[in-house]
């Protein structure tokens, strides 16, 4: 067999064409695979800032505070307004956070979904959209847009099962 240099010549293109292919692929596979590694990373890690956030609720005390300001957050003392607004601070900007990830594709969508349905129940209760009103100014630009809209899109309402004899 008499191989000239020009059949060996694209005999080596076509082998290094086929390795690029191959190393593109292995890459693509990898970046994938980085990627959802961290979209779990990013999940983790807010979903336990989010029971950070609440924890303060298992106070005794503050469970009433926050029963009565969820009724109705202008109808409360100064001070238990600053201690309510302890509590939905941080879990405001844990959902700002989760908006912010999920528009960057940096949290897993399923999880978001989740949040996102407990976020909009959650701000039908007058006492959470009085204390948006006074707030909202504390959060970026965007998250305001979309807290308003889930906010116009639904209908206020009564929460419900917030009595407590305890508190009253």
């Amino acid at each position: 067999m008499n191989f000239s240099l020009d059949s060996t010549a694209r005999a080596a293109e076509i082998v290094g064409a086929i390795g690029v292919v191959v190393g593109i692929l292995f890459v693509g596979f990898e970046i994938r695979g980085n990627t959802v590694a961290q979209q779990f990373s990013a999940t983790q890690l807010l979903v336990s800032e989010y029971n950070d956030a609440i924890t303060p609720i298992n106070d005794p005390e503050f469970i009433c505070i926050y029963i009565q300001g969820s009724r109705d957050f202008n109808g409360l003392s100064q001070k238990n307004k600053i201690r309510y607004s302890i509590l939905l601070q941080p879990v405001f900007r844990n959902h700002e956070q989760l908006y912010y990830s999920a528009m960057l594709g940096t949290i897993d969508p399923n999880v978001y979904a989740g949040f996102q349905g407990h976020f909009a129940a959650v701000m039908q209760v007058p006492g959470y959209q009085q204390w948006w009103a006074a707030r909202r100014d504390w959060f970026g630009i965007p998250f305001q847009k979309h807290v308003d809209r889930i906010i116009s899109d639904n209908d206020s309402i009564e929460p419900a099962n917030f009595g407590s004899e305890e508190c009253e």
